[in-house]
């Protein structure tokens, strides 16, 4: 059986950054077609979690994610490029998973009260210059790798020598797995949206490589933050 499409997540944690070169993200995108068909590759960067236990984890992680965002953004200039070696793979598109999740932890950590930037109006540089300030205030559980406060609690009143939220904010379970009931809906959404600006209406060789561009940034920016829905997007039908 063929897949149209398949989505590439990077397993940081699993990896290291160090691991995550840009000639395995390439396999991996290669892989897509040779052993699904797939024509579409969906690359999704890697967000913060409990995995990132230093600054220099976080920089080694944003380098990986420039690398993720360069293959998305040259990858129709390459294919078209007779010197390139050439893959099945017609189009790679990028879901910014990662600055979902900085909208949503920013957006939780103005609530438990941190002195942080309105993630709307917060740039990439942003997020980077106020990382350290705090997502490294964790529980206090013991383990190796404790959830960031602002990742998990709804509060900053804790419980069990600082182990434990007095209540949980159904956003992530563990600074790792997100809450699917709360989490999912709006990375479904820049998914369907994003297979659509290559398929709805179109064969994969029939839209042009700008337009497609232009739409997968509309999609992230429309479902990959906490931007209000706009009403165009929602098909009453």
């Amino acid at each position: 059986e063929r897949f149209d499409a398949a989505i590439v997540r990077v397993m940081h944690g699993w990896m290291t950054p160090e691991e995550i070169t840009k000639e395995r993200l390439l396999e991996a995108i290669r892989m897509s077609y040779e052993l699904f068909g797939a024509r579409v590759a969906v690359m999704m960067t890697i967000p913060f979690t409990n995995s990132v236990k230093t600054m220099y984890d976080y920089y080694a992680v944003q380098l990986v994610n420039r690398e993720i965002r360069n293959i998305a953004g040259t990858w129709h200039e390459a294919f078209r490029d007779e010197s390139e070696e050439k893959t099945g793979v017609r189009h790679v598109l990028l879901l910014d998973f990662e600055m979902y999740c900085n909208h949503v932890i920013w957006s939780n950590a103005i609530h438990l009260g941190y002195n942080v930037s309105e993630p709307m109006k917060a740039s990439e540089s942003t997020f980077d210059e106020e990382v350290e300030s705090f997502l490294f205030d964790r529980l206090k559980t013991g383990k190796n790798y404790p959830p960031s406060i602002a990742m998990v609690c709804d509060s900053r009143k804790l419980l069990v020598r600082d182990s434990q939220c007095e209540h949980a904010n159904m956003l992530w379970k563990d600074g790792m797995h997100i809450c699917p009931e709360t989490m999912s809906s709006r990375y479904g959404a820049a998914m369907a949206c994003l297979l659509g600006c290559v398929f709805n209406g179109h064969v994969v060789e029939g839209r042009h490589d700008d337009a497609i561009k232009e739409c997968e940034r509309e999609c992230n920016e429309q479902f990959m933050s906490v931007m209000p829905v706009n009403d165009s997007w929602v098909d009453e039908d």
